[in-house]
């Protein structure tokens, strides 16, 4: 009974402090349109008419509503929230959230591939690097990670388009929607976080090394693998599912360059164009999905950690 009450209020505790993030990013949302400046009547209407009156933007502008009291502005756009009203684009004059609708789910599956990849190889290089420590594959990985830090997606993009898209037409140049046309840029995506996740996680591993639990194992006879595959590797796992977290969180909006490299028409592109044409409703609105995206894994990240080891469940309680 008394852990039922335990879990309930840490539930609790926890969704409360998820809906008090998700509220401050709507409010700096909202503030992003009110406080850039830049005058969206007037965007408009020089849009259609460059020689436009005075008299016709303050038209416009009492019809959307930019003439009415902050307070009053700040409800309509949490009501307009709530219901999927992120505003009208100025690009295309089509509803924000219908932009966004036809943007994400590429954006997506191109982040989720880039995200296997770095699962996949940052258990697998960290777990080996820990088991093989001071070896050859231990220094080749360091050096490789260093590397890797410092190469920047959209240069790593090109390199990868240049070799595999056009010396070895193994891929499309332009990306045409499919899965094989997502390999290269989520590759390109999924390089820098490996080589940043796999030295945490051997740094965490190692750390984990120390414990008096393993020093039990060993003195059992277990081998260094199965302690390291055992036990270890899920208590080291929190820091690095933390730091997968917002890693994919973060490349919702710094997709753009891996985006335009390889051609997909996914939210970065789209944030990016909304800030070349000063869309602001655009901007916001893409700021405000991005912002959404990031707590929400990142709260998702604080559950899985939960699952996965206990001794986080314990200690976050």
């Amino acid at each position: 009974m008394r852990n039922t009450k335990e879990i309930g209020k840490r539930i609790c505790k926890r969704l409360l402090n998820f809906i008090l993030v998700v509220w401050g990013v709507v409010t700096l949302s909202f503030c992003l349109q009110v406080f850039t400046g830049t005058d969206p009547a007037e965007m408009i209407v020089r849009k259609v008419n460059v020689l436009a009156t005075e008299e016709q933007i303050q038209a416009v502008r009492v019809s959307l509503g930019l003439d009415a009291p902050f307070l009053e502005r700040y409800t309509d756009y949490i009501k307009g929230v709530l219901t999927g009203d992120l505003g009208t684009s100025i690009i295309n004059r089509q509803p924000v959230i219908e932009n966004i609708k036809d943007a994400l789910p590429v954006t997506c599956a191109l982040i989720m591939m880039a995200m296997v990849w770095v699962v996949l190889f940052t258990v697998l290089l960290s777990a080996v690097s820990v088991i093989r420590k001071g070896g050859i594959f231990d220094n080749v990985t360091r050096v490789v990670c260093i590397i890797g830090i410092c190469v920047p997606s959209f240069w790593l993009a090109l390199i990868l388009l240049t070799v595999f898209a056009v010396r070895i037409p193994i891929f499309n140049v332009i990306a045409d929607g499919s899965l094989k046309s997502l390999i290269l840029p989520s590759a390109a995506m999924a390089v820098p976080i490996i080589c940043i996740a796999t030295r945490v996680l051997r740094a965490a591993v190692l750390n984990e090394l120390k414990s008096d639990y393993v020093t039990y194992a060993r003195a059992r006879g277990f081998s260094n693998a199965q302690i390291v595959y055992g036990e270890v590797l899920r208590n080291a796992l929190p820091a690095a599912i933390t730091l997968f977290a917002q890693y994919c969180a973060a490349l919702f909006g710094t997709s753009a360059l891996v985006e335009s490299v390889f051609s997909i028409q996914g939210l970065g592109i789209y944030l990016m164009k909304s800030c070349e044409s000063m869309d602001i409703y655009g901007i916001s609105g893409s700021i405000l999905v991005c912002g959404v995206l990031f707590v929400s894994l990142n709260a998702l990240a604080d559950v899985l950690c939960g699952i996965i080891c206990p001794a986080y469940r314990r200690k976050a309680a």
